[in-house]
């Protein structure tokens, strides 16, 4: 190993070092007003085409200072294709179970329960590189379909030590099935920092019915360590507006790898 690739190498580490150090402060720092939770997916890509590839994979998030309680875990198909060197489109289907916590205006009586929904989305991304700097954008639609649910709804038993009192059902509740579409777009930079190393900082937003329901900020690197194996490490922050998933403002790391065959 040459003096270049020793100096290469200490850089990328000290990078890695320092995206975890900050989460870790940001998230201590923040910890009495927003939630911090992790996200970690694993996925795997297969090329069918030079244009067409099809991928599948799976998402754990948790929230309440990180490894406190299951958030959601989903599981997801889709496929993407190249129309040219800096247009690509794609089409997903996604499986999700959220763990919901919901109370009812009067604040007496409260559900606890997981829910099923279905998630489609269409996307397009246009991507352009400016010597090592990537710039892309990403138009998503989102469609969510959550299946009638009825769960049982307990009295909120309000106490210094205990806030949920399960000791007794107040009734039983129907939510009723709700379809929600939402138009996502992602900008991102990316640069090419090494041959195994891409640093990059993203926004996102997410537009509902009703105007801009959260904002996304994220900032991260993938790590190819080979042509096959792919890991991403990044730190996010989410602001919601009026999303009635009611998921709140929430600082995240997350942890991903992808299998590319």
């Amino acid at each position: 190993m040459n003096k270049r690739d020793i100096i290469i190498r200490r850089r990328t580490w000290v990078m890695t070092l320092f995206i975890i150090q900050s989460t870790l402060f940001i998230s201590h720092a923040t910890a009495q007003s927003d939630d911090f939770g992790i996200w970690a997916e694993a996925n795997v890509e297969k090329k069918i085409s030079k244009k067409l590839s099809l991928d599948a994979g799976m998402e754990l998030r948790t929230r309440d200072d990180g490894f406190g309680e299951l958030d959601r875990w989903s599981v997801g198909v889709g496929a993407s294709y190249e129309i040219t060197n800096w247009l690509k489109a794609s089409l997903g289907y996604s499986l999700l179970d959220d763990h919901n916590h919901k109370v009812n205006s009067s604040g007496k009586k409260f559900a606890d329960y997981w829910g099923l929904r279905h998630r489609l989305n269409v996307s397009l991304t246009a991507a352009q590189s400016f010597g090592n700097l990537t710039v892309s954008l990403r138009e998503r639609w989102q469609y969510t379909w959550r299946p009638e649910k009825t769960v049982d709804r307990y009295w909120n038993y309000t106490d210094d030590d205990d806030d949920r009192y399960y000791g007794e059902v107040a009734d039983q509740h129907v939510y009723n099935g709700k379809a929600k579409s939402k138009w996502r777009n992602r900008l991102q930079l990316k640069y090419k920092l090494t041959k195994q190393w891409r640093p990059y900082v993203n926004a996102e937003s997410t537009v509902g019915e009703s105007g801009l329901d959260k904002m996304r900020y994220a900032a991260g690197t993938e790590w190819r360590i080979t042509k096959q194996h792919v890991l991403d490490l990044h730190y996010l922050y989410q602001h919601t507006y009026k999303d009635d998933d009611s998921e709140g403002n929430r600082h995240v790391l997350g942890i991903g790898y992808t299998f590319k065959f």
